[in-house]
């Protein structure tokens, strides 16, 4: 009798993720034609016990650095390459994370992540991931994970699997952004992934296309997850070529350039010269002292003649000019020399209650019923991404440098809380209050530029880089 046919022993990429090998061409179909650039999503991604055996060992055996800059915001575990330098005793209390990690950068696994994505060529020399854990308030803000020669971008979703499955209220989610005609990444993501139990998400980075961010985490609960790369093939490796670099860099600007070339500045937004001549636009028969309507009152400009660096001290049109919104005591000549001395000194004041109070609490109450209006904030930690757009609010962009509302200059604006901060802009743009500033500064100040933004509750930024 002819000997009977052993089975095949399953490769250890095959028993960590069962089932995922022969849906390799179907991934690669809905890979190719994924927006808003083509990603896989696999779910369930790995074995669960594996899995389990995973999570527990980051929560035990881990320890957990606080990581912060103005993009981000989490705790981070070092990179598990040094698994490889660890002793027997130490690599003994982490074996569902080395059989992880061989898995994932085996020669099968790496073959089905080219395959799917088409990126061609994978390092197996190369290791590159971490575990990370987002506490509430931790984010990630726009970027497109270009970093020298990583190739291929991949996130395995660890949240406790046993308190029910990531509701979008949570937060956490994986934004992934589409772009403008002009190649800059719009305003609001295309699609949100939410952070799933045993769930991978991964995609082929593209400088300038792969925009993506997490959301602020909200709630009590941390999303868990282990985010890698894998890398182009290293000096010596099969199908390393000397110009890979320069072809996957060459394909577009990454985020981390654009962000270099772009800086703070805003667009479009020249400095406008102070005009002494521009007439006044005091509210006829008001007695300035008794304006507080923040809808009607707007400055007195200076007399004719008049540079804003002229005066240290404010005369009696400048002081009706700001009585309307401004504390009466900042208006005081010998608190203004007492500011004066103390900013020539620091190079820089901070000045409590300088809006008068029945203005400021005003102010207060049209800001925090927009808020409500619009369910920013509060109990509502996940903002819609387009809560407060309206006609008199326009979204500032590109989000890889800021996002947040800009009052619309073009007309004046319809309702509250634009008309209130439209006077306010009014009256700090005129040269009534530029020439306070001076005084108080002893700058020579020329020329003005503003404008009044809203940042909603985590939604909106600027960058400090």
């Amino acid at each position: 009798m002819p000997e009977a046919k052993r089975p095949r022993t399953q490769t250890s990429a095959e028993a960590s993720f069962p089932g995922l090998f022969p849906q390799t061409d179907a991934l690669s179909t809905a890979y190719a034609q994924a927006t808003p650039f083509p990603h896989t999503r696999i779910a369930p991604f790995c074995s669960d016990t594996l899995l389990r055996g995973v999570r527990d060992e980051m929560l035990t055996a881990l320890h957990f650095t606080q990581k912060e800059t103005d993009i981000l915001k989490y705790h981070q575990s070092g990179d598990l390459a040094n698994l490889d330098g660890l002793s027997a005793h130490e690599l003994g209390r982490l074996p569902h994370l080395a059989q992880l990690r061989d898995a994932l950068y085996s020669s099968e696994f790496r073959a089905f992540v080219s395959r799917v994505t088409g990126c061609g060529p994978l390092s197996g020399s190369r290791t590159d991931m971490s575990t990370n854990r987002y506490k509430p308030g931790d984010h990630l803000l726009l970027h497109d994970d270009v970093i020298g020669d990583r190739c291929v971008s991949y996130i395995i979703y660890l949240p406790d699997p046993d308190e029910g499955e990531w509701a979008s209220s949570d937060g956490g989610g994986l934004e992934l952004y589409g772009r403008s005609e002009a190649g800059a990444p719009l305003a609001s993501p295309a699609r949100v992934l939410r952070p799933l139990w045993n769930q991978l998400v991964m995609f082929a980075v593209q400088p300038g296309r792969t925009y993506h961010a997490v959301q602020e985490v909200c709630g009590r609960r941390e999303r868990l997850s282990i985010q890698g790369w894998f890398h182009l093939p290293q000096p010596g490796e099969p199908g390393h070529s000397s110009d890979q670099l320069a072809r996957l860099l060459g394909s577009g600007a990454s985020s981390l350039a654009q962000i270099e070339a772009r800086g703070q500045g805003d667009p479009g937004r020249a400095f406008a010269e102070f005009d002494p001549a521009e007439p006044g636009s005091a509210v006829p028969g008001e007695d300035p002292a008794d304006a507080a309507d923040l809808d009607s009152v707007e400055p007195d400009l200076a007399a004719p003649g008049a540079s804003p660096a002229d005066a240290a001290e404010l005369d009696a049109a400048d002081r009706r000019a700001l009585a309307p919104l401004i504390n009466a005591e900042y208006l005081d000549g010998a608190v203004m020399g007492q500011a004066a001395d103390r900013f020539a000194d620091a190079s820089h004041i901070q000045l409590g209650a300088f809006l008068r109070a029945d203005v400021a609490a005003r102010l207060l109450d049209v800001l925090r019923a927009a808020d409500a209006d619009a369910q920013v904030g509060g109990r509502a930690c996940v903002t819609a991404y387009a809560a407060g757009e309206h006609a008199d609010w326009a979204v500032e962009g590109p989000p890889v440098v800021r996002r947040f509302l800009q009052l619309r200059a073009d007309a004046a604006p319809a309702a509250e809380p634009g008309r209130a901060l439209h006077a306010l802009q009014q009256l700090f743009g005129g040269a009534a209050f530029a020439r306070w500033l001076a005084g108080v500064s002893g700058l020579a100040l020329g020329g003005r530029r503003g404008g009044v933004r809203r940042f909603r509750a985590g939604l909106d930024y600027t960058l400090g880089t």
